[in-house]
């Protein structure tokens, strides 16, 4: 009875089996379908890479900035329908160009720049430009709309007197030979300085006094060999 159990229990199993591996490979053949037609879709498509930049990364309060944008297509197809669209830190003031822009079409590997000028109002402070955005229909003949958008980027305004010191510094490099770089080193090599200089100036000191009393001695030499006489 036990043994007649069993292998019903097996047969049961094995027939399960043989059922399920025709739904098991049907389910792999439509997963493979989609990723086929994903990967056929989006061979189809632009595909827009902004970078949002600033030549130096360490700015001056009140000083023009100009930041700088280049939007390339990487894709296949013409990107239609561009419109770029930024905005600006609490700290910042735009005083030329456009934080707004329709570009039209991005043909396959090409460029679009753009750029703007803006002021910063504060200084001693680090500042953030936040990623500017592009929306463009990255398909022929559809109306669908694709996003992508820049990397922020990290900046450091400085305050004019900041700056004054920044300059004093990159003079005092070359000035000292590369030695003094930063306002530690800068003191380190007064004290050295103001050492060396007491030093020398005490041994001057001390080789004055002695000439004086050796022309002292002479002196007194002479006054003696004159009375003799």
């Amino acid at each position: 009875m036990r043994r007649d159990l069993i292998s019903g229990l097996l047969a049961l199993l094995i027939a399960s089996s043989l059922m399920l591996s025709p739904i098991r490979a049907e389910e792999e053949g439509v997963a493979d379908a989609v990723e086929e037609d994903d990967e056929y879709a989006d061979a189809q498509r632009a595909f827009l890479v902004v970078r949002k930049f600033v030549k130096d990364d360490v700015v001056v309060q009140g000083k023009n900035v100009t930041v700088d944008i280049d939007i390339y297509n990487s894709g296949v197809s013409t990107a239609d329908a561009v419109k770029y669209v930024d905005a600006l830190p609490a700290e910042a003031t735009l005083l030329e160009g456009s934080l707004t822009v329709d570009l039209g079409k991005v043909t396959v590997g090409s460029h679009v720049k753009h750029t703007y000028v803006i002021v910063f109002n504060t200084g001693a402070t680090g500042v953030t430009l936040p990623s500017a955005k592009v929306t463009y229909i990255a398909e022929p003949d559809s109306t669908e709309t694709a996003e992508g958008e820049s990397t922020a980027m990290k900046l450091y305004v400085m305050t004019p007197v900041q700056q004054l010191q920044r300059y004093a510094l990159q003079a005092g490099v070359y000035a000292s030979l590369g030695f003094a770089r930063t306002p530690a080193d800068w003191r380190n090599l007064a004290i050295l300085i103001g050492t060396v200089s007491t030093a020398l100036g005490a041994n001057w000191m001390v080789k004055k006094a002695k000439a004086s009393s050796v022309n002292r001695k002479r002196a007194a030499a002479l006054r003696e060999l004159e009375k003799d006489e």
